[in-house]
């Protein structure tokens, strides 16, 4: 049977960019996700904490700081796979070792890279690997550029996580663009595939 994967949602509040990234991912992932600590109506989520449904020491969190990149066969055994509902800092700050991996050290700790991804990209990539792709194999990008012009002024927003590539584009929701560019026209510049 095919681990669930489980968002812990670690923010003080639930901004709508939050939101946007647990709707992207509840897209994404279907019933196999469920968002711990908080309670969103129209995705299946539980204020209850990941540790109350499911036994820590058979969960793997995705940690960008863990040692080992995570691999299908990891997964044998293993009944969750736990993502920080944290939105990223940069320079990054840490934050899903010292709220998340630190709290459960009996938790298998791995990384989809050594870089901050996206909410939902990490859910992305969690589903392939449980599909049986390696991460060599998950084409990404590091950084996403959104210009969008105003008049005759241009205005960039540099978002500067990992992102999968789906179909040749950084995985990154209509909700998150809208809400971003104040839903008028933009374009995404991105770089080529890589993997680290």
């Amino acid at each position: 049977m095919a681990p669930r994967i489980y968002i812990e949602h670690l923010e003080s509040q639930l901004s709508r960019w939050l939101l946007a990234e647990y709707w992207s991912s509840y897209r994404i992932a279907g019933d196999l996700l469920t968002i711990t600590g908080i309670e969103i109506p129209g995705i299946r989520s539980t204020s209850k904490r990941f540790h109350e449904l499911v036994d820590p020491s058979e969960a793997i969190i995705l940690d960008p700081q863990a040692d080992r990149e995570l691999a299908p066969e990891d997964l044998e055994g293993i009944d969750a796979i736990v993502i920080g509902g944290i939105l990223g800092a940069h320079p990054p700050m840490g934050r899903t070792k010292k709220l998340l991996s630190d709290r459960f050290p009996q938790a298998i700790k791995r990384n989809i890279g050594k870089q901050q991804f996206s909410i939902d990209g990490s859910v992305y990539i969690a589903l392939e690997i449980i599909r049986g792709r390696r991460l060599r194999e998950i084409p990404i990008t590091l950084g996403i550029t959104i210009r969008r012009r105003i008049g005759s002024i241009e205005h960039e927003i540099e978002l500067p996580y990992a992102y999968p590539l789906v179909g040749g584009k950084p995985l990154i929701s209509e909700e998150l663009l809208a809400l971003l560019t104040g839903g008028g026209g933009y374009e995404l510049e991105f770089r080529r595939p890589k993997h680290e």
